[in-house]
């Protein structure tokens, strides 16, 4: 009896494993981030926030953390000005692809929103301190000239032109670990020259 239900038990646990669990496919560009995001800003993280799931919520997977974050720079898809504050949600818990912050510290954000307008950031989206970005990527995201994201995106080079079947912007998204991957994007913007959109900066990669 016992070696009937053991099997029965270890699947249950895998499952419950995989359901509680948050992975990202692949390392997309900063650029497709950019373009399918549907705010894009830079801020200082003033508050944090949870808010408690059912008392019986021990793991917090029903919980949500709520970010204050003062704006610095907003680059897409934000009313608030500049210095006003703007409150992003993300999940109570890190298995459900929740994220932390510290409160002090800036960031710059690419995240989504739900239905009633409430901005959202998970761990699959683009989060980064300026420390952590490349010279190229810092100039892309803080211009709106023709070399940045911001302008590119909304002259349609986003991501259906950035891919691994793109005849001026290939770009192999499923294999992070691979060194020209990383260079393009760290370095490159795919950028529309005339009728077609291609990489610049690209000549290391």
């Amino acid at each position: 009896m016992v070696t009937k239900i053991l099997p029965i038990i270890i699947i249950l646990v895998w499952m419950t494993n995989s359901v509680h669990s948050c992975s990202c496919r692949g390392y997309r560009h900063p650029q497709n981030e950019f373009c399918s995001a549907d705010y894009v800003l830079y801020g200082k993280v003033t508050k944090e926030t949870l808010i408690p799931g059912p008392p019986d919520d021990v793991d917090n997977n029903l919980a949500t953390w709520e970010y204050t974050f003062k704006i610095i720079f907003k680059m897409k898809g934000v009313t608030q000005g500049v210095g006003q504050d703007v409150v992003i949600e993300t999940r109570g818990n890190g298995a459900l692809c929740g994220v932390r912050f510290d409160v002090g510290q800036f960031y710059i954000l690419m995240g989504g929103k739900k239905p009633d307008g409430t901005k959202t950031i998970y761990l699959c989206n683009f989060r980064s301190t300026l420390g952590t970005l490349s010279p190229f990527q810092t100039f892309y995201l803080f211009t709106r000239r023709s070399d940045s994201y911001n302008f590119n995106c909304r002259r349609r080079c986003v991501s259906n032109k950035i891919g691994p079947k793109s005849i001026g912007c290939k770009y192999q998204s499923e294999n992070p670990n691979d060194k020209t991957t990383r260079c393009l994007a760290q370095n490159a913007l795919c950028k529309r020259e005339r009728r077609r959109c291609r990489w610049v900066n690209n000549e290391t990669c």
